[in-house]
Formats: C-alpha cells, structure tokens, sequence
C-alpha cells in the first residue's frame, strides 16, 4: 500500500516536478544541485518529511533560475 503524503510534501513535490519539466533536468540531478542530495526526490515520495532548511534550500533554487 503506498504512504500517504503530507499535504505540504505533495505541494512541494509538485512544484519540484514542474520545475524539471520546464528545465528538463532528471531527478537525481535536481536534488543534488537544489539540496546536494541525490536521494531528495525518491525520499519524499516514500514519504519522508523534509527539514525546514531542505524546503528553503530546494524553493531558493527553483526560484533562482539556475539549471546547473
């Protein structure tokens, strides 16, 4: 049975995946350049609830423009 996801994780999960879409950029890749962390991705869909910081850190590169 999959976990159900925090309101608030799914948000950000939705903004993160329309982000790659616009910057055609893999999973791994965003995680590693939005929060240097390769896993960031698979870990909040599994349900994981992310830190205050790791949430500033991955909405500060979204909105930075950087795709590298």
């Amino acid at each position: 049975m999959a976990r159900k996801l925090h309101p608030d994780v799914r948000k950000l999960l939705d903004e993160i995946s329309a982000h790659r879409a616009r910057n055609n950029l893999d999973r791994t890749k965003f995680g590693i350049l939005a929060a240097n962390d390769g896993h960031l991705i698979p870990r909040l869909q599994s349900g994981r609830l992310p830190r205050l910081t790791t949430i500033d850190k991955v909405r500060a590169y979204m909105s930075s423009g950087k795709t590298k």
